[in-house]
Protein backbone atom coordinates (compact mmCIF):
# COMPACT_ATOMS: atom_id res chain seq x y z
CA UNK A 1 0.00 0.00 0.00
CA UNK A 2 1.77 3.01 -1.48
CA UNK A 3 2.31 5.80 1.30
CA UNK A 4 -0.45 9.18 1.47
CA UNK A 5 1.32 12.54 1.42
CA UNK A 6 1.21 14.30 4.87
CA UNK A 7 -0.27 17.43 2.99
CA UNK A 8 -3.13 15.27 2.12
CA UNK A 9 -3.49 13.91 5.23
CA UNK A 10 -3.54 17.03 6.93
CA UNK A 11 -6.33 18.38 4.10
CA UNK A 12 -8.04 15.23 5.34
CA UNK A 13 -8.46 16.22 9.13
CA UNK A 14 -8.93 20.14 8.29
CA UNK A 15 -11.99 19.10 5.64
CA UNK A 16 -13.40 16.69 8.78
CA UNK A 17 -12.98 18.93 11.56
CA UNK A 18 -14.85 21.98 9.57
CA UNK A 19 -17.83 18.74 8.84
CA UNK A 20 -18.01 18.25 12.17
CA UNK A 21 -18.02 22.38 13.04
CA UNK A 22 -20.65 22.86 10.21
CA UNK A 23 -22.79 19.75 11.86
CA UNK A 24 -22.62 21.50 15.37
CA UNK A 25 -23.76 25.01 14.19
CA UNK A 26 -26.42 23.28 12.29
CA UNK A 27 -27.92 22.09 15.32
CA UNK A 28 -27.27 24.61 17.32
CA UNK A 29 -29.19 26.75 14.55
CA UNK A 30 -32.29 24.33 14.32
CA UNK A 31 -32.23 23.90 18.63
CA UNK A 32 -32.56 28.02 18.85
CA UNK A 33 -35.21 28.15 16.39
CA UNK A 34 -37.32 25.43 18.61
CA UNK A 35 -41.08 26.56 20.25
CA UNK A 36 -40.47 27.84 23.50
CA UNK A 37 -42.17 25.59 25.96
CA UNK A 38 -40.44 21.79 25.06
CA UNK A 39 -37.47 22.29 27.45
CA UNK A 40 -38.90 23.48 30.53
CA UNK A 41 -36.77 26.49 30.97
CA UNK A 42 -38.30 29.72 31.85
CA UNK A 43 -38.40 32.34 29.28
CA UNK A 44 -37.31 35.67 31.18
CA UNK A 45 -37.67 39.09 29.67
CA UNK A 46 -34.72 40.89 29.47
CA UNK A 47 -35.00 44.63 30.70
CA UNK A 48 -31.78 45.77 28.52
CA UNK A 49 -32.98 45.54 25.38
CA UNK A 50 -36.44 47.42 26.79
CA UNK A 51 -36.04 50.69 24.09
CA UNK A 52 -39.41 50.92 23.59
CA UNK A 53 -42.66 52.39 25.45
CA UNK A 54 -46.13 51.16 25.37
CA UNK A 55 -48.94 53.12 26.87
CA UNK A 56 -52.23 50.61 27.41
CA UNK A 57 -55.53 53.37 28.52
CA UNK A 58 -58.66 52.41 29.16
CA UNK A 59 -61.13 54.61 27.49
CA UNK A 60 -63.79 54.21 29.85
CA UNK A 61 -61.79 54.89 33.50
CA UNK A 62 -65.19 55.84 35.16
CA UNK A 63 -66.62 52.72 34.28
CA UNK A 64 -63.91 50.14 34.12
CA UNK A 65 -62.12 49.06 37.36
CA UNK A 66 -58.20 49.23 36.97
CA UNK A 67 -56.88 46.33 34.40
CA UNK A 68 -54.24 43.71 35.15
CA UNK A 69 -52.58 43.95 31.90
CA UNK A 70 -49.42 40.90 30.92
CA UNK A 71 -47.69 41.44 28.24
CA UNK A 72 -45.72 37.60 26.98
CA UNK A 73 -43.06 38.25 24.19
CA UNK A 74 -44.57 35.70 22.08
CA UNK A 75 -45.37 35.28 18.32
CA UNK A 76 -49.06 34.74 18.41
CA UNK A 77 -49.34 34.31 14.19
CA UNK A 78 -46.47 31.22 14.76
CA UNK A 79 -48.28 29.82 17.28
CA UNK A 80 -51.41 29.76 15.05
CA UNK A 81 -49.86 28.00 12.65
CA UNK A 82 -48.39 25.68 14.60
CA UNK A 83 -51.39 24.71 16.60
CA UNK A 84 -52.70 24.24 12.34
CA UNK A 85 -50.07 22.49 11.26
CA UNK A 86 -50.39 19.39 13.66
CA UNK A 87 -53.46 17.74 14.70
CA UNK A 88 -54.17 17.95 18.64
CA UNK A 89 -56.89 15.83 19.25
CA UNK A 90 -59.05 17.16 21.92
CA UNK A 91 -56.98 20.24 22.57
CA UNK A 92 -58.27 23.63 21.76
CA UNK A 93 -55.90 26.22 20.45
CA UNK A 94 -56.50 28.03 23.87
CA UNK A 95 -55.17 25.13 25.70
CA UNK A 96 -52.51 25.56 23.15
CA UNK A 97 -51.74 28.97 23.95
CA UNK A 98 -51.94 28.69 27.74
CA UNK A 99 -49.34 25.49 27.13
CA UNK A 100 -46.89 27.63 25.22
CA UNK A 101 -47.40 30.99 27.75
CA UNK A 102 -46.53 28.44 30.64
CA UNK A 103 -43.21 28.90 30.99
CA UNK A 104 -43.11 32.67 29.48
CA UNK A 105 -42.48 35.55 32.52
CA UNK A 106 -44.97 38.32 31.55
CA UNK A 107 -44.39 41.96 31.79
CA UNK A 108 -47.25 43.27 34.19
CA UNK A 109 -47.26 47.02 34.00
CA UNK A 110 -49.40 48.40 36.71
CA UNK A 111 -52.93 50.22 35.96
CA UNK A 112 -53.15 53.93 37.52
CA UNK A 113 -56.17 55.08 38.78
CA UNK A 114 -56.95 57.30 35.37
CA UNK A 115 -56.65 53.71 33.62
CA UNK A 116 -53.46 54.33 32.43
CA UNK A 117 -50.34 51.80 32.22
CA UNK A 118 -46.72 52.07 30.53
CA UNK A 119 -44.38 49.15 29.69
CA UNK A 120 -40.75 49.44 28.63
CA UNK A 121 -40.44 46.76 25.99
CA UNK A 122 -37.85 45.55 23.36
CA UNK A 123 -38.84 45.38 19.75
CA UNK A 124 -40.78 42.07 18.66
CA UNK A 125 -43.96 40.40 18.65
CA UNK A 126 -45.89 39.87 21.80
CA UNK A 127 -49.47 38.84 22.75
CA UNK A 128 -51.21 41.07 25.15
CA UNK A 129 -53.96 39.53 27.80
CA UNK A 130 -55.78 41.98 30.02
CA UNK A 131 -58.85 41.54 32.45
CA UNK A 132 -61.13 43.64 34.24
CA UNK A 133 -64.34 44.49 35.22
CA UNK A 134 -67.01 47.19 34.86
CA UNK A 135 -68.97 48.83 37.09
CA UNK A 136 -71.72 47.43 35.42
CA UNK A 137 -70.64 43.89 37.04
CA UNK A 138 -69.40 42.38 33.96
CA UNK A 139 -65.99 40.72 33.44
CA UNK A 140 -63.68 42.24 30.67
CA UNK A 141 -61.00 40.21 28.81
CA UNK A 142 -59.27 41.62 26.21
CA UNK A 143 -56.70 39.08 24.15
CA UNK A 144 -54.32 40.98 21.02
CA UNK A 145 -50.82 40.03 19.32
CA UNK A 146 -48.83 43.19 19.99
CA UNK A 147 -46.12 44.41 17.34
CA UNK A 148 -43.25 47.27 19.02
CA UNK A 149 -41.52 48.24 16.42
CA UNK A 150 -41.33 51.93 16.93
CA UNK A 151 -39.88 54.07 20.27
CA UNK A 152 -44.08 54.50 21.53
CA UNK A 153 -46.99 52.54 20.90
CA UNK A 154 -50.49 53.20 21.93
CA UNK A 155 -53.35 50.93 23.20
CA UNK A 156 -56.85 51.37 24.05
CA UNK A 157 -58.68 48.88 25.78
CA UNK A 158 -62.65 49.61 26.43
CA UNK A 159 -66.43 47.92 26.53
CA UNK A 160 -66.10 48.21 22.76
CA UNK A 161 -63.19 46.23 21.96
CA UNK A 162 -62.91 43.95 24.51
CA UNK A 163 -62.43 40.35 23.33
CA UNK A 164 -64.85 38.92 25.94
CA UNK A 165 -67.44 40.26 28.16
CA UNK A 166 -69.03 37.99 30.82
CA UNK A 167 -71.71 38.39 33.61
CA UNK A 168 -71.56 36.22 36.45
CA UNK A 169 -75.45 36.04 38.03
Amino acid sequence: MPEQNPLIKILEVLLALMLLGALFFAGWRIYRALPVGSGGTQIVFDDARANSELTIIIRDANTISPAKVELYPIDFSTVQRGFSRNTHPGKTMEDFLAQRLKDLVPVQPQMDRNGRAVAKLSEGNWWMRATSASSSGESLEWRMPVLISQRAHTIELSIDNAYERSKKF
